[in-house]
């Protein structure tokens, strides 16, 4: 996985050692949650475990200010979605939410995966979340449909979700 580069912003792997940073800057943090489809860590340990899934996973990417090597948030490929397009997922700490850094963030991992030889990259987001869903379309995303899905992990509530893909 290479580490990718934006005018503001650093997007490279997850390291050990990253999980209390990303607890303080997002994981524990409800407002970012709440459009997750995970709970707000409640404990550094259990933000380690999904560090450990960070650390795993093939395209997955802390994303860094280009001051600092701290995560302030992350990207990756989360799998493929029921229309067999695959999917990534999103989460930046709210401190930085609207100035312009996941829209960065989106574009410089969605040429990535194409230049990777995918074919299309989805993204799709809860219809309570429409700035999400702004960062798709600034990002070169077009909206192809509504859907349902599962709102949170280990739940059976469903939401509606806005789903939006990009292809070569």
């Amino acid at each position: 996985m290479n580490t990718l580069y934006t005018e503001r912003l650093v997007l490279r792997p997850f390291r050990e050692g990253d999980a209390e940073h990303m607890y303080r800057n997002w994981t524990s943090d409800e407002r970012v949650s709440r459009y997750c489809r995970w709970d707000a860590h409640k404990s550094v340990s259990e933000t380690e475990e999904y560090l450990k899934m960070c650390l795993s996973a093939e395209y997955c990417w802390a994303i860094t200010l280009k001051d600092s090597d701290e995560p302030v948030g992350a990207i990756d490929l989360v799998g493929v979605n029921s229309f067999g397009v695959n999917e990534i997922g999103y989460v930046l700490s709210y401190d930085l939410w609207g100035k312009g850094l996941m829209t960065e963030a989106v574009k410089a991992v969605t040429a990535e995966l194409l230049d990777c030889g995918f074919d299309k990259i989805g993204a799709c987001h809860c219809i309570d979340n429409p700035a999400s869903g702004r960062v798709m379309e600034k990002s070169g995303m077009t909206y192809v449909r509504n859907t349902m899905a599962q709102k949170k992990f280990a739940s059976d509530e469903l939401c509606e979700v806005r789903c939006y893909e990009i292809g070569r």
